[in-house]
């Protein structure tokens, strides 16, 4: 636009000067070749006295040539002056001026873009690794983040987290020692009363009122020991939730524990098989807190088998899943009810409740998924832990 302006307007200023010092063509001619001027200035000059339509006309194509017209009226005679100009090279340098100026600002674009976003990656990076940490951490996995590995815009953010890391595990500890203190405070009492229960039955063994009492009261104190055995176990959990993860073959590790719960099925006259489909899958977890789940259901399982049962220790996958499953025969159980609430047991159960809301718990903290649910094929129940791929095969903690 600014070069169009410049062009007439130098047009403009030639027509005023020619229209000043010369009154019609000839005397005109006789200053300026006609032919040098069209050839040199690519301009053509015409001084006439005809009337015609004044200004610029519109632009003329001829022979791939662009001409810009101007006429133009003397202020003190008659006489008009047309002035026909060749712009077909400034034309064509303005469409490349133009042409240039969208290269540049599509360029300048795309180098604005590419360096915000390169800026923007290097600005989140740190959110970025952070939030990594945080979604690989939990409860048992709580370790202050190193701020020295941070930007120092960032380290004041570190320096937050690790104080509300810290406030946590402080929060953890004093709710595990709370446990651990009232079970303990509270066996000493009961151990006593059971104690004293039992010498009463003894001087009064004939008396049948009386003995029934005491043996209610011997029951209600082994119900209350149960459940504080629980509290014990249940605080000890939380311990092991700041136990270190360990890389282990968990098949291996449940081949070394089954010699074991094949001997205390044979105690408890039931029968115990394990059978692995296949002989390496490397987790890191942490043992002790794999142990409660495992452990819990087994004995579950053992306990709840009629006499002469059977109960199978088996693995499988799916295409999401690395699974353990631990099956029985015996009633199956209510799918409505939840059995991973505290203090919720089936009606044949003498436990204080307390067993699998204490595997659901470390479950939660290794990052597995536990479940419930009877068997189809005959009568039982199937007790589940689920490594998901996702977490076990492509994240490390």
């Amino acid at each position: 636009m600014y070069l169009d302006k410049y062009i007439q307007d130098e047009l403009d200023r030639q027509a005023t000067l020619i229209l000043k010092n010369y009154t019609d063509q000839d005397e005109f001619s006789k200053d300026f070749n006609l032919l040098y001027l069209n050839e040199i200035y690519k301009t053509e000059v015409t001084i006439t006295s005809k009337a015609t339509e004044i200004g610029f006309k519109s632009l003329e194509q001829k022979n791939s040539h662009i001409f810009l017209t101007l006429v133009k009226k003397s202020l003190k005679s008659e006489q008009y002056v047309i002035i026909k100009k060749d712009i077909t090279k400034e034309k064509t340098l303005l469409i490349y001026v133009y042409w240039t100026m969208l290269a540049v600002f599509v360029i300048g674009v795309a180098l604005i873009l590419y360096f915000s976003s390169q800026l923007s990656s290097l600005i989140i990076q740190p959110l970025y690794r952070l939030t990594h940490k945080f979604s690989n951490m939990n409860e048992s996995i709580l370790k202050p983040i190193n701020t020295n590995e941070l930007p120092k815009e960032f380290a004041q953010l570190g320096k937050a987290f690790n104080s509300l890391i810290s406030k946590i595990k402080t929060s953890i500890n004093y709710r595990k020692e709370l446990y651990v203190g009232t079970a303990h405070e509270l066996k000493t009492p009961l151990a006593v009363m059971r104690l004293k229960n039992q010498i009463t039955l003894m001087k009064y063994k004939k008396d049948d009122n009386i003995k029934e009492t005491l043996q209610q009261n011997i029951s209600s104190i082994d119900t209350l020991n149960n459940m504080i055995h629980n509290i014990l176990e249940y605080g000890r959990a939380e311990g092991g939730q700041f136990e270190e993860p360990k890389r282990l073959n968990i098949i291996r590790f449940m081949a070394q524990k089954a010699e074991g719960y094949e001997l205390l099925a044979h105690s408890q006259n039931r029968d115990f098989i394990y059978n692995f489909d296949t002989e390496r899958f490397m987790v890191s977890i942490q043992p002790l807190l794999f142990m409660q789940i495992l452990q819990n259901f087994i004995q579950n399982a053992l306990r709840f088998s009629p006499k002469g049962g059977l109960v199978t220790l088996s693995t499988r996958t799916d295409k999401d899943n690395f699974i353990i499953e631990v099956i029985d025969e015996g009633k199956g159980i209510d799918e409505t009810q939840d059995f991973f609430a505290p203090f919720k047991r089936s009606v044949d159960s003498s436990g204080a409740g307390l067993g699998l809301f204490i595997a659901q718990n470390a479950a939660e903290s290794m990052g597995i998924i536990i479940n419930l649910e009877n068997r189809k094929d005959e009568q039982g129940a199937i007790a589940s832990i689920r490594f998901p791929f996702s977490r076990f095969l492509h994240n490390e903690y």
